[in-house]
Order: C-alpha cells, then sequence, then structure tokens
C-alpha cells in the first residue's frame, strides 16, 4: 500500500513509501496528510543528497592553467609527517621512493634545491624551498629534463615532530643540469 500525498512533509513521505503498512499515527486522506507527534519521531532522516558534479565546456580550452607562480595546476598536495626536515627523508616520503634509491640519487647529483645541486642527505629543507629529483632527459630535446618536483608550502613542529605540506608534480621539464647524460 504505497501512496505518495503531494502535501505530506519530506520525512512523513518517506515514511509512507518505505513502510510495508501504514504507522497508526500517519492519518493520510484523498489530500493532506496528519502526523502525530509519535510517528515524525519515528521518521528516519535522510542525509543530504550530494549535488551532481557538473563539469564546463570552458575547461577543454588547449592553455595550461597557471598560478601566480607560473608553475602547472597540476600538482597533489601533501601532507608528509617527518621526525625531521631532512632533504633525504622528506623526498623519500613525498615521492615514493625507498631510502637507498634517495640516497644513489642525492649522492649521484640528480637531486638540486632552488636550482642548486645538492649532495649532503642531511640537507634541512626550509619554507618555499623547490626540490627537483632529476627522472631522465626529455626525449625531444636533450637540453631539458623531466624531474619530479617537490615544492615545501610550510612546515609546523608537532610533537611527534614536522607536518610538512608540499606540493608535487610527478613529470616537469625543465632545464638539463646533467647535461645529457642518464
Amino acid at each position: 500500500m504505497r501512496r505518495v500525498l503531494t502535501l505530506a512533509t519530506r520525512s512523513t513521505r518517506l515514511l509512507l513509501e518505505s513502510a510495508a503498512r501504514r504507522p497508526s499515527a500517519v492519518f493520510a486522506t484523498s489530500n493532506r496528510c496528519f502526523v502525530t507527534p509519535s510517528a515524525s519521531l519515528l521518521a528516519r532522516k535522510q542525509p543530504p543528497k550530494k549535488s551532481a558534479v557538473r563539469f564546463s565546456d570552458e575547461d577543454d580550452e588547449e592553455e595550461e592553467q597557471t598560478l601566480e607562480d607560473g608553475l602547472p595546476k597540476d600538482y597533489k598536495l601533501k601532507t608528509v609527517k617527518l621526525g625531521s626536515r631532512r632533504l633525504d627523508t622528506l623526498v623519500n616520503r613525498a615521492a615514493g621512493k625507498s631510502s637507498s634509491q634517495v640516497e644513489k640519487l642525492i649522492l649521484g647529483g640528480k637531486v638540486r634545491v632552488n636550482d642548486d645541486p645538492v649532495t649532503k642527505k642531511s640537507y634541512n629543507v626550509q619554507k618555499h624551498d623547490e626540490i627537483d629529483v632529476w627522472i631522465a632527459p626529455y626525449e625531444e630535446n636533450n637540453e631539458l629534463a623531466e624531474v619530479l618536483r617537490v615544492e615545501v608550502v610550510d612546515y609546523k613542529i608537532t610533537d611527534a615532530g614536522y607536518e610538512i605540506l608540499v606540493k608535487t608534480w610527478q613529470k616537469m621539464l625543465v632545464d638539463n643540469w646533467r647535461g645529457g647524460s642518464s
């Protein structure tokens, strides 16, 4: 016995539609619905429906969207929890590479901070540092290189160590500071 009444409230309508038989505290006539307080307490509240995501055609432009600092928007914002601000631990956690891989990259000169190659694993990162991890030379032009970029947005000290907020770009083209070598 399902009835949808036009003047019923949403909770009463849900109660009438979902119940196999109508509770005794709900009285329905042809165009009105009367609910006693006991029936309104029985009605389950449904969570609000999420609005549908709508895409606009304006995003189909060929231009790459940039922030005011000139970097592309295809980054991931991560919060990394570390015991210290060392370069090797940050690259390890932000890039998802093992400690031994990160050690080889740093000592091999494949990591630079703020456009300066760094060969010390114990370098302490600061706010607004840009860390580039060299991946490979760009196939079409050896004067460019693909890097994994990590930008330190902010950090705060907690009881467990540091919470460092970083932006990461998986593949970014920059000048090839290693020449054409791999």
